[in-house]
């Protein structure tokens, strides 16, 4: 049976709060904000427009759908990689916010 010890924020394992006081930077979690604030402005300025650009494109192609928009110099596959490769490079960085918040969710007891 894991020791338990209690906190003003609920009960956590002995344990894993002595390894996470050793070597959990806290700081980390606020730079995750931080990131995320970033992942929110881009979402909402470039990714979201861009994700819209390629539902209208592929509403064409694939739907046989009229024209949504003027066609541009881009390319649907290319258009559809361009915003593949933000959201990848965004999925390293949520994935390690996620790290982070499950380290201090494994302090939960048995």
């Amino acid at each position: 049976m894991n020791d338990v010890h209690q906190t003003p924020y609920g009960d956590v394992r002995a344990q894993g709060l002595a390894d996470l006081q050793s070597n959990f930077d806290t700081r980390a979690l606020l730079r995750a904000v931080e990131d995320l604030d970033r992942f929110c402005l881009q979402w909402k300025r470039e990714l979201r427009d861009g994700l819209l650009a390629v539902h209208n494109m592929a509403h064409t192609v694939i739907n046989d759908a009229p024209l949504g928009a003027a066609a541009g110099e881009e390319s649907l596959p290319g258009a559809a990689y361009s915003v593949g490769e933000e959201l990848r490079e965004w999925r390293e960085s949520l994935a390690a916010v996620v790290g982070l918040l499950d380290q201090i969710a494994e302090l939960e007891p048995d």
